[in-house]
This record gives structure tokens, C-alpha cells and sequence, in this order.
């Protein structure tokens, strides 16, 4: 199934496996522990806003047994999003949706769960990598943040819940923004590379509607040797 230019990566749970393009974004650590955060079950309906090649919805699917919508406006990250589902054996678990986040809620059914691991870094700031792929991969060029958590709270049922990992820097933004939508924050996990490392990014849990109130967790994915902490590789499928 491997075209010119793709390779083949392992997830290292249950045999699940992802086609990758090396000359664009290539997803890391932060969605596989994104995806094992969600708590969602066989009847639930989870959407994956910015999928990409499908990391996250194929974890989902496959882990959790939900329906999940994958939202993606990039021709050739769609395509490979529907060729991961096929891989997988889970297309009829997966459901590809091509097109731009904004607007996509007139298009799409209510959800229970939302879930995103959008482009940190603003439109013309951070360091640009690759090509036009990997750059609006990585940057709000078409998709704000302001516009993720509008788009987020109109797909998500009341009560449903919201999913995202972004960079420490840029939490506080988060947070407000998802607050101004009703999408209460409601769990911050800090994700420290190793120990004594300051933490890099974070994972938030908001719940729409839902009352004031949150906790703070620390995740750290790396022991000083390198090898994977023992709470990561759990999330990871490992042990």
C-alpha cells in the first residue's frame, strides 16, 4: 500500500500501523498520548479536527471502539487518513471528512467528544520546516485557535467533551478562549519531556457546559536514561 515517498510506522499496540509521507508533518509523541487521554466508548461519536493522516482516529477506533469523524482540508493528508483507516481495518470505524474546520458543524452531526492537535504556532511565527504541507501543519494559516474552539463548541453536544494538546506557552490563551466558548476547562495535564526538564506541552480536557473547577496532573514521557516512563508506556499500550 506504500506509495514513492511513504513509509510505514509502527504504534506499537495490537499490531496497529500508520502510512506516513517522510517529506511532510509526520505526527510525535504529543497525539499518541492526545489519543490515549480521550475517554470514549463503542457508542460514543468522537470528531478528530485536523487529523492529518489519522494518528489520533486511528487510536481512538481501534482502542476505544467509537465512531470517529475525521476532519481534515489537506487533499493528500485526507487520502492517507482513509488509506490508514483501510490499513487498520477500521473504515468501518473511521469516516474521512475533506474540508475546512470552520463551517464544518453545518455539515456534520453533534458529537461527544471533540479532539484536536492543531498547529501550534501562529500563522508567520516559529520556526518554518519542509513544504506547504508541513508548514500549515504547523502554523494557523488557516485555522486559529479562536477558531478551533468556536468550530468546537458548535459540534459538541452539552456536556460533551474537548480534547487538546497545545504548547505551554500558549496555555493561558487556551484556556480563556475555550472558557469564552463554554467549553469549561475542567483537567490540564502538564507533559514534562524528562525529569527536571521544564514542562513543553499540555493536554486540556473542557467539558461544554460545564460547572468551574480544575485539576492539574504532570505527565513526564522520558526517564534520564531515555527509556519511556512507566505511566507513558502504559498510555503508549505497552504494559
Amino acid at each position: 500500500m506504500l506509495n514513492a515517498g511513504e513509509r510505514l510506522d509502527d504504534l506499537q499496540f495490537n499490531g496497529l500501523m500508520l502510512i506516513q509521507r517522510a517529506d511532510a508533518y509526520c505526527f510525535t509523541s504529543d497525539a499518541v498520548l492526545l489519543a490515549n487521554s480521550v475517554a470514549a466508548g463503542a457508542g460514543d461519536k468522537v470528531a478528530d479536527l485536523g487529523a492529518g493522516s489519522g494518528i489520533i482516529s486511528v487510536i481512538i477506533a481501534a482502542k476505544r471502539g467509537a465512531s470517529v469523524t475525521a476532519v481534515e482540508f489537506q487533499p493528500w493528508a485526507a487520502e492517507l487518513a482513509r488509506r490508514n483507516a483501510e490499513l487498520n481495518k477500521l473504515s468501518d470505524k473511521i469516516i474521512v471528512y475533506e474540508g475546512d474546520i470552520k463551517g464544518c458543524h453545518e455539515k456534520l452531526p453533534v458529537f461527544d467528544a471533540i479532539v484536536s492537535n492543531p498547529p501550534y504556532f501562529k500563522a508567520g511565527s516559529g520556526e518554518v520546516r519542509g513544504d506547504v504541507r508541513s508548514a500549515l501543519s504547523r502554523h494557523e494559516s488557516t485555522c486559529t485557535l479562536q477558531d478551533l474552539a468556536a468550530e468546537g463548541a458548535l459540534l459538541l453536544r452539552e456536556g460533551g467533551r474537548f480534547y487538546m494538546v497545545h504548547k505551554v506557552e500558549r496555555m493561558a490563551e487556551a484556556l480563556t478562549l475555550l472558557s469564552n466558548h463554554a467549553l469549561q476547562p475542567k483537567c490540564v495535564t502538564l507533559i514534562y519531556p524528562k525529569p527536571g526538564r521544564q514542562a513543553d506541552t499540555f493536554i486540556v480536557t473542557a467539558v461544554k457546559g460545564g460547572r468551574p473547577g480544575m485539576k492539574l496532573n504532570s505527565l513526564t514521557v522520558y526517564n534520564e536514561d531515555g527509556s519511556m516512563t512507566a505511566e507513558a508506556a502504559k498510555m503508549y499500550g505497552k504494559n
